[in-house]
């Protein structure tokens, strides 16, 4: 087997279809190689490390179909059946200990590979010495242009975003936002219509470099889902300043979005909680003090906005979610 230069891992929870639909477009990707295709080696070897995290719909049947339907051996193609869900971060640390390859490409199962996207953002990460990871466009399933990473979280950015004030036009180009807007937006941010250096890029599609993540210790355990990608690219940022990370408008990537989560409580609360989890490990006490409040000033002020306007539903999830933090 020849050694592979690029690690997918893709993490699957009850998404039976959309994980295998997000396999075959990985595959369809010409640039990469899976040791069944492309006897001229003009492509880069890659294998794919698939961790279940103990679905309970037919997703592992699915999978290991998927697997013997296009003839790739075990070698290139890793899947673990974990007998409880691990959770996100857990889940890829499993990943990153089978990885063989140079490059890790941590890939949502709900995402579908456009126009080989994959070899186009290990192309350019493998020509970018300076650059410790990158991402791809994300894409909405109507192709409209889908926010992906942002500034690591301060009290500044917390407080204009829990205010609402991020909302505002000229105020994201003062305080470096924690979530841009896209260009949908009506403030017309022309954020994601270029390629740029952000802080963070989000864990959907995140090409990274196997020997950085290695020494940071991977993903954090204590985070379950959400904003775990936050906190392993400002780890990866504070021991490797001189390195960067880059957002891609060429490589392209639909991705559908909140396919994994049980009820639509859970992503906004994780989110909450990861960024207060991202204070508490590494900014001061009174910090986290002030950003755990302006955190629940969001929370209910998206409550009582959310109700003013007839959506009782939205209301009680952010209501619920006050009460969480």
């Amino acid at each position: 087997m020849t050694k592979p230069v690029l690690s997918i891992i893709v993490i699957s929870y009850n998404t039976s279809k959309i994980s295998v639909d997000c396999l075959k477009s990985i595959i369809r990707d010409k640039g990469l190689s899976f040791g069944n295709d492309h006897p001229d080696n003009s492509s880069t070897p890659s294998e794919l490390i698939v961790i279940d995290n103990a679905s309970s719909d037919d997703s592992l049947a699915q999978i290991k179909k998927f697997r013997r339907q296009n003839t790739i051996s075990s070698q290139n193609f890793t899947i673990v059946a974990n007998s409880q869900n691990l959770g996100f971060s857990q889940a890829n640390n499993q990943g990153i200990k089978l990885a063989k390859g140079n490059y890790l490409l941590f890939l949502n199962s709900d995402t579908i590979i456009l126009h080989s996207a994959i070899s186009q953002a290990l192309t350019w990460l493998s020509s970018h010495p300076k650059a410790a990871a990158c991402t791809a466009q994300l894409l909405n399933i109507d192709k409209t242009i889908q926010p992906s990473g942002g500034f690591f979280p301060n009290l500044l950015n917390v407080f204009t975003w829990s205010a609402g004030l991020d909302d505002l036009p000229l105020t994201n180009r003062l305080i470096p936002p924690l979530h841009p807007h896209s260009p949908s937006f009506y403030t017309k941010d022309r954020f994601y219509l270029f390629d740029h250096r952000q802080d963070w890029v989000t864990g959907a599609f995140l090409l990274t470099r196997t020997t950085l993540v290695n020494q940071i210790g991977g993903f954090d355990k204590d985070y379950f889902m959400y904003a775990e990608e936050v906190e392993l690219m400002y780890r990866l940022h504070r021991s490797f300043p001189q390195l960067e990370t880059w957002y891609l408008v060429g490589p392209q990537v639909i991705h559908l979005g909140g396919a994994s989560s049980s009820t639509r409580l859970n992503p906004v609360v994780n989110e909450y909680l990861g960024i207060l989890h991202f204070f508490r490990k590494h900014k001061s006490r009174l910090q986290l003090t002030l950003a755990t409040t302006l955190i629940r000033i969001n929370a209910r002020l998206r409550s009582i906005i959310y109700l003013l306007i007839g959506r009782k539903d939205l209301s009680a999830i952010y209501s619920q979610a006050c009460q969480k933090i």
